[in-house]
């Protein structure tokens, strides 16, 4: 019996990947842009949207700053937050 339940949990053990919620991370994207809004005024002035699944504020007529996240190669069974998001580019298009 003892020999049964040391299996199991070594089967449960290797099965189970454990993840951050996709809330902690969310949140921590949130942080940056909205920290990004908050130093600069013209755009928490003008601010029109935060599109957090493309990582884009949207301000001002046809602005937007963009966010990207560094992809590095981890091991396997890497358990973690992803890297933190940096500012891509910022800018308005020309009229």
């Amino acid at each position: 019996m003892k020999a049964l339940n040391i299996i199991l949990m070594s089967l449960l053990m290797t099965s189970v990947q454990a993840a951050l919620p996709p809330s902690y991370q969310n949140t921590k994207d949130l942080d940056v842009m909205v920290g990004f809004i908050k130093s600069h005024p013209e755009v928490a002035e003008k601010l029109r949207n935060i599109d957090l699944d493309r990582y884009i504020i949207h301000y001002g007529d046809d602005c937007k700053a963009e966010f990207i996240r560094q992809m590095i190669d981890r091991p396997d069974g890497w358990v973690g937050p992803a890297e933190p998001l940096e500012l891509k580019s910022n800018g308005c298009k020309p009229e």
